[in-house]
């Protein structure tokens, strides 16, 4: 029998639950952190306010990432069978969530009051940054309460 299928025929009778979780959630973050490399090698370039990407991947760059990428999957579909992982479905509207509380947490960082952990701010800085940052707290908070409806 070929190695591949000696290893299609393995099992793991004591696998705990709690090893599945743990190699399952391990894997899982590979598995997101791929979708973006993938992005980047279908060429995506975002472009915004602050943030900007330059996608300087070459072509030939590009198309090793995608097999690569499909190397890793194959594995990764190996592990699920074997040694029968759960995947996960999120929904996009507890992912925007949670990246809203992380993006709350960030900002609330920004208020003049606790920027004195980088010396003292310019006295009149918080006149200005402080309703800007609270402008911005706000739309965020609308994001939460749009995506909590339905």
């Amino acid at each position: 029998m070929a190695p591949e299928n000696m290893e299609q025929k393995r099992s793991f009778p004591d696998l705990t639950d709690t090893h599945r979780r743990g190699i399952g959630a391990a894997l899982k973050v590979l598995d997101e952190v791929l979708c973006g490399f993938e992005q980047w090698a279908a060429g995506r370039a975002v472009h915004s306010v602050l943030y900007s990407e330059r996608n300087d991947l070459s072509a030939e760059q590009r198309e090793t990432m995608r097999s690569e990428i499909a190397g890793i999957r194959e594995t990764l579909a190996e592990l699920r069978s074997i040694l029968r992982l759960e995947g996960t479905v999120e929904d996009v509207r507890n992912i925007i969530r949670g990246e809203c509380a992380i993006l709350w947490s960030s900002l609330v960082e920004l208020e003049s009051k606790r920027l004195g952990r980088y010396g003292p701010p310019p006295p009149d800085l918080g006149e200005y940054l402080d309703p800007r940052v609270a402008k911005l707290i706000a739309h965020i908070n609308r994001i939460v309460e749009t995506v909590k409806k339905g």
